[in-house]
């Protein structure tokens, strides 16, 4: 029997491009109601969270996704509430805005507050916790713990509610949801790292899963697999959505002199790059190895969906014009290839 598996990447405000197309992949095909598994990074793991949540309470899928593009699309100035930070870091801010030097991320504290996006995903998922999604379904989320007791250093982690046996996995059932999908959200100088606490328990401090696996997908299979949902790799289908491809690099013209090129340039505060580019790099390289590994091993099984951005558009930018490129860059997946090879596959599901 095929594993079915949707997989999410992260990419911060373009989730809402993320969720157009869910739109009408559900519109056209019904297949919310037919995977297996959902797995999801930063952005994408409050997406795979919330679908996961939604089969598991039975919701109607179809007005779920639904709920979520108008989420991205009407609250995003919730999810972005600035930090309100000490003297000195607003007196830095301001210097910075003079130059025009500043822009999307913190440089001496988190540029927003948590808050926002707590409240959004409460609307979601209200309390309920990982052990109230169905066993029948496979959940893959992924985030960074920033410190393990019973291990050096820090390490990346994929929450799931499957029960994994002994082994490497923190059994996470009495954690809320909701903090899974903060943790793997909590980007760096986007957001503080999320805390999480449950039953009397402290899992420490966790930070954006996107930090080692932008696109999750490769999670998704490792989990299905691990939980004994599958025969093997020749039993899984999957279906990858990226939040758009950026057309941002670092030319030769901008490095000039690659000595030059400490934390602030690779920022773009003093550089030619755009706000927030090394954070960005790593996304983006990231989401696309991730890809390739796991085309090798899926073949025409593995589907993806990340069409081209027509201008950057940043984490937390959501302006009339993000969203205006966003929907233009759903249109053109529709036209697509991949769109085609991805509905051929949905309906199969």
């Amino acid at each position: 029997m095929v594993f079915k598996l949707v997989s999410c990447d992260g990419g911060g405000i373009r989730g809402y491009l993320t969720c157009l197309i869910l739109q009408k992949l559900q519109d056209a095909t019904g297949f919310l109601e037919k995977a297996d598994g959902f797995a999801g990074t930063s952005t994408g793991g409050l997406i795979a969270v919330a679908l996961a949540d939604g089969r598991s309470q039975g919701k109607d899928m179809t007005g779920l996704i639904g709920d979520l593009v108008s989420l991205y699309r009407n609250d995003a100035h919730k999810i972005f509430q600035e930090n309100e930070r000490n003297l000195l870091d607003k007196a830095f801010d301001e210097v910075l805005k003079k130059f025009n030097l500043n822009g999307g991320l913190g440089i001496l504290a988190a540029q927003y507050t948590a808050t926002g996006l707590a409240e959004i995903g409460r609307t979601l998922v209200a309390d309920r916790t990982v052990g109230s999604l169905s066993p029948d379904l496979v959940l893959a989320v992924n985030t960074v713990c920033l410190h393990r007791s019973d291990q050096i250093g820090w390490a990346p982690f994929s929450v799931t509610n499957q029960d994994l046996g002994d082994g490497p996995w923190l059994d996470m059932t009495p954690v809320k949801l909701l903090d899974v999908a903060m943790a793997s959200a909590a980007a760096p100088a986007y957001f503080p790292p999320h805390l999480i606490t449950a039953n009397g328990v402290d899992y420490g401090y966790f930070a954006d899963g996107g930090a080692f696996a932008n696109n999750p997908v490769l999670n998704g299979i490792n989990m299905a697999i691990a939980a004994n949902r599958t025969g093997g790799i020749q039993d899984i289908e999957a279906l990858s959505i990226g939040t758009g491809q950026q057309p941002a690099d670092i030319s030769e013209k901008m490095i000039k002199n690659p000595d030059d090129w400490g934390l602030l340039k690779w920022f773009g505060v003093t550089s030619g790059a755009h706000r927030g580019a090394l954070l960005e790099m790593l996304l983006t390289t990231s989401a696309e190895n991730q890809y390739w590994m796991a085309r090798m091993i899926l073949k025409d099984r593995l589907v993806r969906l990340n069409p081209p951005l027509p201008k950057v558009v940043g984490l937390d930018t959501y302006t009339p014009e993000a969203y205006a490129l966003m929907e233009k860059s759903h249109e053109w997946a529709m036209h697509s290839l991949a769109w085609t090879k991805a509905v051929e596959m949905l309906r199969t599901w």
